[in-house]
């Protein structure tokens, strides 16, 4: 199937670079994005590539904010409809960066909005990644806790070991712009989601992950750190670059625990910035259970319940556990399960580092 490429209706300024970081929102993410962009500004002083922040439209990008970088309104409106979930649209924006920046930027890298850049290191990333695969990604946590001995998410999972595929996460993206456009990625991906029989059931990532797995390539865990609650008690053992807020927690929407510790830099950033647009926290168990509430999962009224009230001691055990991320690592080690579960987990992203460390030595 031929399809539509969306369209640059406005840019703020023009490419400077030949490569470039874009990150895809719609007006809900803008603050959040524009604190990403604001963080590779600060951080990456040597930078040789433009920051893109795409979008359907411009009309509520700051007048004030900084001139470098550049805010492109995006022609989105031939697209057909697709399943969101309790997600938007914007989450499939980034399949088409390589197409409507093909004449301008040569490699893209795509994150997420709700990315944090602890240590930036993009233009070595990309350096690292020229030519490589079309695509390069890191591997998803879902692949870490099946690797880790916990059996979450193993069905859908499945279909991947059947064609010798590592499951990958698509907040951090490495698009070689011509190594895409060579392969006519975008026909392949409309050819299966006109499909009747096709499932995206994860949305995008479903997508890249089924009709790219043999044109990905890797990406070190290190630069999408997924954040869950095993993972956050072993961010001081990585260091990563790039941590990955996933899941219902965000850092402008809780300040407790360590996603809300960089609640504060959120808030003052976007009160300076986006002052319409103020955050407020809730505690962590009250976002969880709102999400939860909205995404029902039976009809019948009484199984519900019963999957809520599952839920609520879930969170209730997981909360505990999180009380030791905050303990000092002799009282982590006086509970055995806890430390034997960090080991598993330290250990399954230590091979995944290394399997990627490896790659890059062979490729």
């Amino acid at each position: 199937m031929i399809c539509t490429v969306p369209s640059i209706k406005h840019s703020s300024t023009r490419a400077n670079y030949r490569r470039a970081v874009a990150l895809c929102v719609d007006n809900a993410f803008l603050p959040y994005a524009s604190f990403v962009a604001s963080q590779l500004l600060q951080k990456e002083h040597n930078r040789d590539y433009d920051i893109v922040i795409c979008m359907p439209h411009t009309s509520t990008t700051p007048t004030h904010f900084d001139s470098r970088i550049r805010y492109c309104a995006i022609d989105y409106s031939l697209l057909p409809k697709l399943p969101v979930g309790r997600l938007s649209m914007a989450t499939y924006y980034k399949l088409f960066l390589p197409a409507i920046f093909a004449n301008e930027y040569d490699q893209i890298l795509y994150l997420d909005a709700d990315v944090y850049i602890l240590n930036a290191q993009i233009s070595e990333l990309m350096d690292k990644h020229q030519h490589h695969f079309p695509i390069a990604m890191a591997i998803d946590i879902a692949e870490i806790e099946r690797g880790s001995g916990l059996n979450f998410h193993n069905d859908y999972l499945n279909q991947y070991r059947e064609i010798n595929h590592i499951y990958r996460n698509a907040g951090v993206i490495l698009f070689n712009t011509q190594e895409l456009l060579s392969i006519n990625y975008l026909n392949q991906l409309f050819d299966f989601m006109n499909n009747p029989e096709s499932k995206l059931t994860k949305h995008d990532q479903t997508l890249i992950n089924t009709v790219l797995h043999d044109k990905i390539g890797s990406l070190s865990f290190l630069n999408n750190y997924q954040l869950i609650d095993k993972t956050i008690m072993l961010v001081n053992d990585f260091k990563p670059n790039i941590i990955h807020f996933v899941g219902e927690l965000k850092p402008w929407n809780v300040q407790e625990g360590y996603v809300g510790s960089f609640y504060k830099e959120y808030k003052d950033f976007i009160e300076q910035y986006f002052p319409k647009n103020p955050i407020i926290a809730k505690s962590e168990f009250q976002v969880k259970y709102e999400s939860r509430k909205k995404r029902r999962k039976y009809k019948n009224p009484f199984r519900e319940n019963i999957s809520l009230a599952t839920f609520v001691g879930k969170e209730k055990l997981k909360h505990l556990v999180a009380k030791f991320s905050i303990q000092s690592e002799f009282q982590i080690e006086k509970h055995t399960k806890i430390r034997l579960l960090l080991l598993r987990f330290k250990r399954t992203i230590k091979n995944a580092i290394g399997q990627y460390e490896l790659e890059m030595v062979n490729r």
